[in-house]
């Protein structure tokens, strides 16, 4: 275990090496042809991995070029904007920087339907998803508003109480909170490679992150039916890109619950992001290994190996060699 972990930090530091080369004098990740949300994770990602100097000059970036003044932050791509806001206040609040956190978290919350679940944005109301809905849920913990993070949940286990399939995991539910399960309703299909696995996952991580803040064992019970779910799913559950966000959660389930087909879960999936790292330190996916997918799959996964290896560090105790 305790070479795993050295692994993980060795591959985080190595994808934050690529960042750091990628990051401009001004503090942004954009350039000529790159007018894409190419920074939303980079903040915590360099952060995480000892370069708070450089997070601070890209949300410093972030403030003067995006931040607008009812807290919206501006996208060049509206698709799961909120799900980018979010991660973008995240890191702005653990680096202290509460004149972007604050304003940015009412915008969030502006953004949650009534059935407790988030819209993409204020203009996309059609449905809302795990998504958005856990991220804001997330939010919430980090910047004290646990009401808002309740509701959040509220749509969570709503969702997870409608699923109708055994085998499936339905993610799309109306403002109301109704489950869409009919024809054209997305759904991980247990029984196929290559899924959504990140629908269940940051469900889940968002349930046992709320547990932790609560003690509520609902949560915790909800976050292990998300965490079952995809351990029955097919062989690439926790070695696929998609998978990150659950080996977190699968990772905080096992420092809570000492619970080891969860731990070996959260391994595979940091072994399969070692495994898959470049050379140049930066990560794809099977499908596309252009400049964005670097950018973004990079800053997540530095994100996700430096949280498995310091929950599993601090679960199994201290090493040795006292690290």
């Amino acid at each position: 275990m305790l070479d795993k972990i050295r692994a993980y930090r060795d591959a985080a530091r190595k994808g934050a090496a690529y960042l750091l080369d990628q990051q401009n004098p001004d503090g942004s990740l954009i350039g000529e042809g790159l007018q894409a949300d190419v920074y939303h994770k980079a903040p915590q990602a360099l952060l995480l991995t000892g370069h708070a100097d450089r997070a601070g000059r890209l949300l410093e970036w972030i403030k003067s070029n995006d931040l607008q003044a009812n807290g919206r932050l501006h996208h060049f791509d509206s698709g799961l904007a909120l799900y980018k806001t979010n991660w973008i206040c995240q890191g702005a609040h653990r680096m202290g920087r509460f004149d972007i956190s604050m304003p940015v978290v009412e915008f969030i919350l502006s953004c949650q339907a009534p059935c407790g679940g988030s819209f993409q944005t204020p203009e996309l109301t059609q449905f809302v998803e795990p998504v958005c809905t856990s991220w804001t849920g997330v939010t919430c913990l980090y910047t004290g508003r646990l009401q808002g993070a309740l509701r959040s949940a509220e749509c969570i286990r709503s969702m997870v109480d409608q699923q109708p399939d055994a085998d499936r995991f339905y993610y799309h539910m109306t403002p109301e909170g109704s489950l869409l399960t009919g024809e054209g309703a997305p759904f991980v299909d247990a029984t196929k490679t290559e899924q959504a696995y990140y629908c269940p996952g940051i469900a889940g991580l968002f349930m046992v992150r709320l547990h932790l803040a609560t003690g509520d064992e609902a949560c915790l019970g909800t976050a292990r039916e998300l965490l079952q779910f995809q351990l029955g799913c097919a062989e690439d559950a926790f070695a696929y890109p998609t998978a990150g966000k659950s080996a977190v959660a699968a990772a905080i389930l096992y420092a809570v619950t000492g619970d080891g087909p969860v731990r070996n879960a959260a391994l595979c999936m940091g072994d399969y992001l070692v495994g898959q790292q470049k050379e140049e330190g930066w990560w794809c996916n099977p499908y596309d290994d252009g400049i964005i997918t670097r950018l973004d799959h990079t800053a997540e996964f530095v994100v996700f190996l430096s949280e498995i290896a310091a929950t599993l560090s601090a679960a199994c105790g201290p090493s040795p060699e006292g690290e």
